[in-house]
C-alpha cells in the first residue's frame, strides 16, 4: 500500500528506481540542516517520465504563489478541540485495512476528481500533505476529501468534500532531492467542527527536536499493496520502526540524499512500506495512546525493498512554519488522554 508515490508511467513502472509521486485513481463522485544530496539520474529521469506521461492533466505551469496577507483567529472564539484520538478502537505492504474512521484526521486529495494523495487534518482549516502533491498542481482543481474510508462503497460512510482555498508549498522544496517535502492546503471553510457530531479529530503535532528513532511508526493511506500494482479501495495501516538518521544514513542511499529535515522508517529486510498512492499522507507515533505525526510520506527507491526504507518529512523540523502559516485557524492543544 506504500507511498512515497513510486513515480510510474501510466501503464507500468519505470524502471527500477521508482519514487513516490502522485498517482491518478478516479474517485466516485456519488455520494535545513545538511546540504540535500540530489537524487540519481535515473530517479531524476523516472520523476521527468511521469510529468511527461500525465500531460494534460496537470498543468506544468505552476501557478504564482499569491500570499495574501492572513489575519489571526481570535483563540478566546475557538470551540474546545481534543487532537490525538483514534475514532475506533483497532480491530499497506504488509499492511492491514483499518475500521470506518479509525484514522479520524485522514484525508484524501483529489485533482480534477481522481484521487492522488493523502492529507492530514491537523486543524479546523488546514490540512497537512507533501510539496511534491501540489508542486505543478493547480490549485483550483485540488479537491479535499474527510471522512472517506473505502472508496468503492458510496453507502458506507458520508463523506465531506472542500475545495482549496490557498496552496503553500515550503518554499525551500527541492523537486529533485525531495528535501523540504511538505505543504498545507487551506480548506474552503470558515472551519470544521471536531468531535461526537461529525466524526472528525485532528491529528496532534509532535514536539519539537526529538528523533523518534525507535519508535514504532504508524502509516495509513490508499496506496498500493505491492510494488507497481493498483492503489487500494480501503483505508489501510502499516507499522513500521523508526530509524536514526545515521543507520538511515548507511542503507543503499547516498548518505547526502538523507537530510535532517528528514526521517526514515522500514525494516532491513524490506517486508513492509508505504507505496504509490501513499505520498503526502501521515506517519504516526501512539504517544500515551494520542497520536502525533512525526512524519509525511514523502519518497523512496521502490516499495519495500531490502535497505531502502520509506523516506517521509521530519513533520518536527517544521513546526514554526505551520504556525506562521496557520495563524487564521483555532490550533488544537488538548491531547487526548483516554478515561481510566
Amino acid at each position: 500500500m506504500w507511498t512515497v508515490l513510486c513515480v510510474m508511467t501510466v501503464a507500468a513502472l519505470v524502471g527500477p528506481s521508482c519514487q513516490r509521486a502522485p498517482v491518478l485513481i478516479t474517485v466516485n463522485h456519488s455520494s535545513d540542516d545538511g546540504k540535500p544530496g540530489d537524487l540519481s539520474q535515473s530517479a531524476f529521469a523516472d520523476y521527468v517520465n511521469w510529468w511527461q506521461n500525465i500531460i494534460g492533466i496537470i498543468n506544468h505551469q505552476e501557478e504564482p504563489a499569491v500570499e495574501a496577507p492572513i489575519t489571526p483567529v481570535d483563540q478566546s472564539t475557538c470551540p474546545p478541540c481534543t487532537c490525538g484520538a483514534l475514532g475506533k478502537k483497532n480491530r499497506i505492504v504488509g499492511g492491514t485495512p483499518t475500521y470506518v474512521h479509525q484514522y479520524p484526521w485522514m484525508a484524501m486529495l483529489t485533482y480534477k476528481g481522481k484521487f492522488y494523495c493523502g492529507a492530514s487534518v491537523i486543524n479546523h482549516k488546514y490540512v497537512m500533505t507533501a510539496a511534491h502533491c501540489v508542486h505543478g498542481f493547480e490549485a483550483k482543481n485540488i479537491g479535499v476529501r474527510l471522512l472517506e474510508h473505502d472508496r468503492s462503497d458510496t453507502e458506507e460512510a458520508k463523506h465531506i468534500d472542500f475545495k482549496v482555498l490557498r496552496v503553500i508549498k515550503h518554499k525551500g522544496y527541492s523537486p529533485t532531492s525531495y528535501n523540504n517535502d511538505i505543504a498545507l492546503l487551506r480548506m474552503d471553510t470558515d472551519g470544521v467542527e471536531f468531535g461526537p457530531n461529525t466524526g472528525i479529530n485532528p491529528v496532534c503535532l509532535p514536539v519539537e527536536g526529538k528523533s523518534f528513532a525507535g519508535y514504532e511508526g504508524v502509516i495509513t493511506g490508499w496506496g498500493a499493496k505491492k510494488q507497481g500494482g493498483s492503489s487500494s479501495q480501503v483505508l489501510h495501516e502499516v507499522y513500521v520502526p523508526i530509524m536514526s538518521n545515521d543507520d538511515c544514513r548507511k542503507t543503499e542511499y547516498d548518505e547526502k540524499r538523507i537530510t535532517a529535515n528528514m526521517m526514515c522508517a522500514g525494516y532491513a529486510e524490506g517486508k513492509k512500506d508505504s507505496c504509490q498512492g501513499d505520498s503526502g499522507g501521515p506517519m504516526h507515533i501512539a504517544n500515551n495512546t494520542a497520536y502525533h505525526i512525526v512524519g509525511v510520506v514523502s519518497w523512496g527507491e521502490g516499495c519495500a525493498q531490502a535497505n531502502r526504507p520509506g523516506v517521509y518529512s521530519r513533520v518536527n523540523r517544521y513546526l514554526n512554519w505551520v504556525a506562521n502559516h496557520t495563524l487564521d485557524a483555532c490550533p488544537c492543544s488538548n491531547i487526548y488522554t483516554p478515561s481510566e
